[in-house]
Parts: structure tokens; C-alpha cells; sequence
């Protein structure tokens, strides 16, 4: 069902159903799927729903006419495989062996085969399935064949700790889980009582275990506003908040992701953030699913690989990170095929060093793709993440909710549509739900932002006590929370400190009880968060300190503490 490839460019392949690239082991014994994956949904999509959709669900209700009437992510990939059928959709660069590609038709059959797998452990709509996967093709098929069944993808940091595992297992209400050999321990450390557990095959980046009859899986009639998947966001509270969307909100990521980055059917998109992310998943594959062109999907970033890849499959287009800038950015830049990579405010420097267009935008997991974008044609100022987007309504609001003039720091709103440009809800917490919207149905980003005389907006902090750790959120809250808890420490404030890898890192001040040993606290506190939390949440250092200060209103003066961090890592050497 894929192309194994080794050479300078990949296959678009032949595009017969049934077949298997060299090497691959076959999955287990079912009836030969001689239609193709487009064959068994044109005849699921003549038959109604037949059974009530149980499990998660979405309060949410569409417009009764929007863009994807009739449409679901399913309804998208058979489309796709009509359109673009033998065009590659998907390869795969493990780094420890050759490529792998799969065309638009063989990465559907895949999809069939993994979602029978599905209903066959009695998997069904609403019910919620953990991908506890890094970068692999099973995390697309899993996440795909899901969408088919209409079960619930709960993309799941790999990164997490048992604890937030069960946190997250809890949450959702798993039905079962799609995971590494290596990260078993740690889901059965959580203590969750799953069903199911399946590994992947981490060899061929594939889910043998999982493959069965296409032909057993139920028909399902198409609802855009049904409940897709769960992505994870760190706010400002203690446990990160599962983002629920629904089918119309990732085929409207795919569609204005496409539009807004200029995405053609020949591009070729190399994606190595975490697919469990937003910016992965949404803002590069979906919208190159959307246009019909290709992605490649590598593990994670590689420095010493990173030219080598992007050469090799004539790669056109990418994400900017943090570490790519401090790693590629130290490398001579070759001769090389891109046009455009995703960034995050204007940058003239950074563009005209790679040779690339600069798209920048600005978003978060909750507006499911970018509701401020620059426009190449249209250059902003130096710095500026972009203009409002066409898609969306955008407000820079004072703290009393009229409209910050030009030049005053504000509020950044997003106005949309729940359930179609801005998630759903967060699932289980209606109560965080409602809080995360104003009264006029604005959602509140958390962030602050500057308006230009030039019209153009500009990134101005974040009002939420959140840290940017190499691209991961880290809610300060959270770290927080673990180290009331550990022996010793009276009260605990976690800030940023600086780091020239990952730009922010945690840092934690804390006060002792009468009595406590000092080191033995720093000891527990590191080993504590160490084994409750992720690892990028680890504080890198553990400052105590005689008192917190704290501001007029008594609430802890953190933009002080900030200051001190910066202070003592400077004079550490850090």
C-alpha cells in the first residue's frame, strides 16, 4: 500500500490497491480490498446514520449554511483520492532507514484497513481513542480513520507524564490507545483502566495490528458538526484543557491554511513539529491534504539532517521554529527549492538569509489556524505578526471593552464561529468554556497586542502567565501545582528564564517551612516534576528565596521575579 523509496526523489507509485512496498510485513490475514478505499466510501455514503452517536459529543450548532454542508473529513479524503488518486500524498523519512510514500489512494486504503481495525475492538461513534504517538504514518492513519468511524482522535503529548496521562485518560473517557512499545510503561504508570492497548510498528512507522476487512466497517452519514478530536493546550490553570473540534474545524483549517499560506497541488511540505500540535497538523497538513499536494513527515527536527532531507524531496514549503532558526540558521544555506516557510512576525533578515518568503501569521490551538496573516505582496512593518485575517473578526480591547487606539497595548480577541473557525469547547469544563468568551462572543487569547499606525498588529506579551518553552505552552500554574506539593516549600512562582536553545525555560522561586533543608527541597522539587510532569515543564533551576515579593493588589509580583531569573542565569553563565 506504499512506495518504499531510496534515491533522490520520491515515487508517485502505481497506485494499485492491495499492494505493499518491499520489506513491509503484511497485516494480518483479511480479504483483499480490490476496490480501493474510494470504492467502500462512495458505498458507505448511501446508506444514512443508523446508529445514535453515543459517547462525546458537541453542543455546538452550525449556521445552517456554511462552507462544508454535507461534507466531513472522511467526505474530503475521498474527494482527495479522486482529484489526486497517484499523486503522493505522504512520505515518510524515519531517519534509520529509507523513505517510505504513500499516493492519495494507498494512504485512503490504509485508512480503511486501520478504521475496520477500529470496529472491530468495537470502537464506534463518539468514542474517544488516545494517539499517543510521535511522528509517524500511523498517527495519520489512526487520526484519519478515526474521522471515518466517527470516533474522537485524543491527540496526546508524548511528552506527558503518568500523572498527566491520567489526567488526560480521565478527561476524555479513552476507549483505548494507539501507542510506541517505548511509551507503554508510562501509559500503564497512569493507572488508566483502557480496554485496548495497540503499538505500533516502529520499524515501518505503521500500524500492522490494527489492519482489517475495510468492508466490516459501519456506514456513516457525513456531519460536519460532530465531535473529530482533542488537542491539548496548557492555559492558565493547573491541568491543560482538551480543545475540542469538530469535522468543519479541521476542514476549515485546511482550507484558509492553504489559502492564507498560497499552498499549490505541487508543493511539498516538510513537517517535523509534533502532529499532536496545532501549527503540525492543521497549518501545514491539512492544508497540503486540502490542495492535494505532498507532505514529509520526519520524526522531529534535525539539524544535521535538515538540508539533506528538504533537498532530497524538492521540498517547497515549512514551519519556522524557534531551533531551526539556531541550528539551520548556523549551517551555509545550499541551493534549494523552497518558497516559502511559515514564521511568526516580519523578518527581512531571516528571509533574505534562507531565500525564502516569509509567511507570518499568528495563532493559537482554540482559532484552528491564523486569524492575523501577512500578505508577501503587502509587506508590514519590521516585526509585525500580520493584518486581520479575511476569515475572522479581530479586537484590540482595553481592559473595560472598548477599543484600544492605535498604539496602546490590548487585548487580543478572536470573533468566529464555534465549531467551524474557533473550536468547540473544551471538553468536560463548560465552566472554562463559557469563561474563555466575552459577552459580544469574542474568545479571549490571552494575549496582548499593539495596533500600527501602519494597520498592521503586533505581538505586545501575554496577559496569561504562560511560557513559550521551544515552542511548547507551559501554563506556570501547572509547575506550580506539583511543587505545593512537595515537602519543604511554603508557597512556589514559576517565570521564564532565558536559554539560548529553547529561548524560554522554566525557573521556579520557592519558600521553605521552618526547618527545611535547602538542598534536600531543590533535590525534591526537580525529582518531583521530573515524575509528574513533561519534561520541557521541568523548572532548570530552583532559586529559594526568604519571601515572594508581592504587588500593591498582593497577588505575586512575577515581571519582578522574571527580572531576577534573567539576573541570576546571566551571572550563572546560562
Amino acid at each position: 500500500m506504499a512506495t518504499r523509496v531510496a534515491g533522490d526523489a520520491f515515487s508517485h507509485g502505481d497506485g494499485l490497491s492491495g499492494s505493499r512496498p518491499s520489506g513491509m510485513p503484511p497485516g494480518p490475514a483479511h480479504a483483499s480490498c480490490s476496490t480501493g478505499r474510494a470504492g467502500h466510501l462512495a458505498g458507505s455514503r448511501r446508506a444514512a446514520l443508523t446508529s445514535p452517536v453515543v459517547g462525546i459529543t458537541t453542543g455546538v450548532t452550525l449556521p445552517a449554511i456554511h462552507p462544508f454542508n454535507g461534507m466531513d473529513v472522511d467526505t474530503a479524503l475521498v474527494e482527495r483520492v479522486t482529484r489526486f488518486g497517484d499523486r503522493t500524498f505522504l512520505v515518510w523519512e524515519p531517519g534509520d532507514a529509507d523513505a517510505t510514500s504513500w499516493t492519495y489512494r494507498q494512504f485512503a486504503d490504509e485508512v480503511a484497513e486501520v478504521a475496520a481495525g477500529l470496529a472491530e475492538r468495537g470502537v464506534g461513534a463518539g468514542d474517544a481513542v488516545v494517539l499517543l504517538l510521535e511522528n509517524s504514518p500511523a498517527f495519520l492513519f489512526c487520526w484519519f480513520a478515526c474521522a471515518r468511524i466517527g470516533a474522537v482522535a485524543i491527540d496526546t503529548n508524548t511528552r506527558y507524564a503518568a500523572d498527566e496521562l491520567r489526567h488526560a485518560l480521565d478527561l476524555t473517557g479513552a476507549v483505548g490507545a494507539v501507542t510506541h512499545e517505548h511509551l507503554v510503561e508510562r501509559l500503564t504508570a497512569s493507572g488508566a483502566d483502557l480496554p485496548w492497548t495497540v503499538t505500533i510498528d516502529d520499524r515501518t512507522g505503521t500500524c500492522p495490528a490494527l489492519r482489517a476487512d475495510p468492508g466490516s466497517v459501519p456506514e456513516r452519514a457525513p456531519d460536519p458538526a460532530a465531535p473529530l478530536c482533542v488537542q491539548f493546550t496548557s492555559g492558565t490553570t493547573s491541568r491543560p484543557k482538551a480543545v475540542l473540534f469538530t469535522h468543519a474545524n479541521a476542514l476549515w483549517g485546511g482550507r484558509v491554511g492553504a489559502a492564507h499560506a498560497r499552498f499549490a497541488t505541487d508543493d511539498v511540505v516538510l513537517v517535523y513539529a509534533p502532529l499532536f500540535h496545532t501549527a503540525a497538523l492543521s497549518w501545514q497538513t491539512l492544508s497540503a491534504f486540502w490542495v492535494g499536494a505532498t507532505v514529509v513527515l520526519i520524526p522531529k527536527f534535525t539539524a544535521s539532517r535538515f538540508w539533506e532531507i528538504s533537498l532530497r524531496h524538492r521540498c517547497t514549503q515549512t514551519n519556522v521554529l524557534g531551533i531551526l532558526l539556531k541550528t539551520a540558521g548556523q549551517q551555509p544555506v545550499p541551493e534549494h527549492h523552497y518558497r516559502a516557510w511559515q514564521f511568526g512576525m516580519e523578518t527581512p533578515a531571516i528571509a533574505e538569509h534562507f531565500g525564502v518568503t516569509l509567511f507570518n501569521a499568528w495563532g493559537m490551538t482554540e482559532v484552528v489556524t491564523q486569524p492575523i496573516v501577512n500578505d508577501p505582496d503587502f509587506p508590514v512593518d519590521d516585526g509585525a505578526i500580520g493584518r486581520a485575517a479575511l476569515e475572522y473578526q479581530i479586537r484590540v480591547a482595553r481592559a473595560d471593552g472598548s477599543d484600544a487606539p492605535v498604539g496602546e497595548p490590548g487585548d487580543l480577541l478572536v470573533g468566529g464561529v464555534r465549531g467551524l473557525s474557533v473550536f468547540a469547547e473544551y471538553l468536560n469544563d463548560p465552566t472554562a468554556t463559557a469563561d474563555a468568551f466575552d459577552e459580544r462572543g469574542y474568545f479571549r487569547t490571552g494575549d496582548r497586542v499593539v495596533r500600527l499606525p501602519s494597520g498592521a498588529l503586533q505581538f505586545a506579551g501575554r496577559a496569561k502567565d504562560m511560557l513559550k518553552v521551544g515552542g511548547e505552552n507551559v501554563a506556570a500554574g501547572e509547575v506550580e501545582r506539583v511543587l505545593a506539593g512537595v515537602p519543604g516549600i511554603a508557597s512556589a512562582a514559576v517565570v521564564a528564564g532565558p536559554d539560548p536553545i529553547l529561548d524560554e525555560v522554566a525557573v521556579a522561586f520557592v519558600t521553605l517551612h521552618p526547618g527545611a533543608d535547602e538542598e534536600e527541597v531543590r533535590r525534591q522539587a526537580l525529582d518531583t516534576c521530573a515524575s509528574q510532569l513533561a519534561d520541557f515543564k521541568v523548572p532548570r533551576r530552583v532559586y529559594v528565596v526568604d519571601e515572594l515579593p508581592e504587588s500593591l493588589l498582593g497577588k505575586i509580583a512575577k515581571a519582578a521575579l522574571r527580572d531576577e531569573a534573567v539576573k541570576r542565569m546571566t551571572t550563572e553563565g546560562t
